[in-house]
């Protein structure tokens, strides 16, 4: 028996820019919404430029169009539906005719004790802030794209064209499961192509 090494990195990308950018304070700490500049006043915030460079998540990209990766950080199941459109009539002799007009991709995922933000996730992509911001926001309003890695490694699935797709939210829920320093979160949400 043999065992294969999985590639590492995020199964979604979220085409957008930053929606909680890094500032370019020393050292470099979140911006995120009810915080002052300088300020300390939610613990843990320091997230250094080598894992913001790895995570691709620098201040000088933050209004750049990018694929984003979403944390892998005590996720479920990543499900990927198929919803058929069609229209199906009887005719007069009894048979059932059946046109069908589209296949679209319905995707459904969710966590449980996401950190906050990124730089308490195991992999340093988006946290819960990251995610509820983004669909606050007027980007996560209207259809944006995702990227879908179920194979390649994080490197080749950055540079990837395949398995991209229009979407728009159909679901989205934040429970907030603890509270504390770095509050954890319940995630859902749903997506629809297109």
């Amino acid at each position: 028996m043999s065992f294969e090494n999985l590639p590492k990195g995020s199964v979604l990308y979220i085409e957008a820019k930053d929606p909680l950018c890094i500032t370019t304070y020393s050292p470099p700490k979140f911006s995120y919404p009810g915080a002052a500049a300088n300020s300390s006043t939610a613990g843990g915030q320091d997230y250094n430029v080598t894992v913001a460079t790895r995570n691709i998540l620098l201040p000088a990209d933050k209004d750049t169009l990018k694929f984003r990766r979403v944390s892998e950080h005590n996720r479920s199941e990543f499900g990927i539906g198929n919803n058929r459109l069609k229209q199906s009539a009887r005719m007069a002799n009894g048979t059932l005719r059946e046109f069908i007009v589209a296949d679209k991709k319905t995707f459904s995922v969710s966590w449980s004790m996401l950190p906050s933000f990124r730089n308490e996730t195991v992999d340093g992509a988006w946290g819960a802030e990251d995610l509820k911001t983004f669909y606050e926001s007027l980007a996560g309003k209207k259809s944006f794209r995702i990227k879908i890695n179920t194979s390649k490694s994080s490197t080749a699935a950055e540079a990837s064209t395949d398995n991209i797709y229009t979407v728009v939210f159909t679901d989205f829920s934040c429970t907030l499961s603890k509270r504390g320093v770095q509050p954890y979160w319940s995630v859902n949400f749903s997506l629809e192509q297109v």
